[in-house]
């Protein structure tokens, strides 16, 4: 897990023998053209180019313009520069910059680690690039199992972005002692309370939207459905319950989720044509109810006090 963030550089100092780089990660980081060595809070030693962290990060490139040549340890004849970052994170991080394949996170931890370092170096291009790949990762990393763990960690490195996507999963799992026990003491108090006022402002928007579908004729007229049909399989009743289920989870996922509607559908009685006509309400009104609701959760922010100093 990535440290707590400490000054951008420890500086050379007298440290144990670093690890011959090679024998660990390999080209293109052994190049014997590299201008300059970083080496990780592991000991592992990084030859890398100025030109590419300067082009990355306006950390790297101010440092390089304003401070003058770093010093040189005993038998290197480039520049060391000590890093509070371990090994692995650096690895990932230097193959975002570089012609190879990404190292891309396998963990949650790891990707907050590596964000958090993009975030510490202004790595503003990275960080996008990273965010992209993981869009993909499979199966995903930031899951409603770990979403409190994930937002605990997030907000402690002022990861705004990653927060808000840990956030939202949180509307998948009811906030209590009994279902998220063990992730809290990830989250400090502050954080949680921002928590609660998101999760109580998705909840009153949620209501709202789901209200205002069944006060207006727009859900009738996205599914076709006659002015019988509506009488007869009662719009109005989805909406209820709809609005039923979104008091603890306000997640769109679930308030809608397929199976679970149309198992209430079929407590109602439904039988023989009926079905057939359940089964067309369950898929036009559940997916247009959905399909509004997360437009609607979607615009809800999260009140992130970026600024604001951790001392926990």
């Amino acid at each position: 897990m990535h440290r707590e963030l400490l000054p951008f550089f420890e500086g050379s100092k007298e440290s144990a023998t670093p690890q011959t780089f090679g024998e660990d990660f390999g080209a293109p980081f052994n190049r014997t053209d590299a201008d300059l060595i970083i080496r990780s809070s592991d000991q592992v030693d990084f030859h890398v180019h100025k030109s590419n962290l300067s082009i990355a990060s306006v950390v790297f490139e101010d440092m390089f313009t304003v401070s003058g040549p770093s010093p040189r340890e005993q038998g290197q004849n480039k520049p060391v520069i000590d890093l509070a970052e371990d090994s692995k994170t650096l690895h990932r991080l230097l193959t975002m910059l570089y012609p190879v394949e990404p190292s891309i996170p396998e963990t949650l931890e790891d990707a907050l680690s590596l964000f958090a370092t993009c975030q510490k170096y202004h790595m503003t291009s990275t960080i996008m690039r990273i965010r992209s790949l993981l869009r993909d990762h499979d199966p995903p990393l930031f899951t409603a199992q770990n979403s409190f763990h994930a937002y605990g960690v997030a907000r402690r490195y002022h990861l705004k972005n990653e927060a808000l996507v840990a956030a939202r999963l949180t509307l998948e799992r009811p906030l209590d002692l009994a279902e998220c026990g063990e992730d809290l003491r990830f989250i400090s108090g502050a954080d949680l309370i921002q928590l609660w006022r998101y999760r109580d402002q998705c909840t009153k928007i949620a209501k709202d939207c789901i209200s205002q579908l069944k006060a207006s004729d727009d859900i009738v007229q996205h599914t076709g459905m006659t002015s019988f049909e509506r009488r007869t399989y009662s719009v109005e009743w989805c909406c209820d319950y709809f609005l039923n289920r979104a008091q603890d989870k306000p997640s769109p996922k679930l308030i809608t989720d397929g199976q679970e509607f149309e198992t209430a559908m079929r407590n109602q009685g439904y039988s023989g044509t009926s079905r057939t006509i359940v089964r067309r309400l369950c898929e036009s009104v559940r997916a247009r109810v959905e399909a509004k609701l997360k437009a609607a959760i979607d615009e809800v922010s999260i009140v992130l006090d970026l600024d604001r100093i951790h001392t926990s």
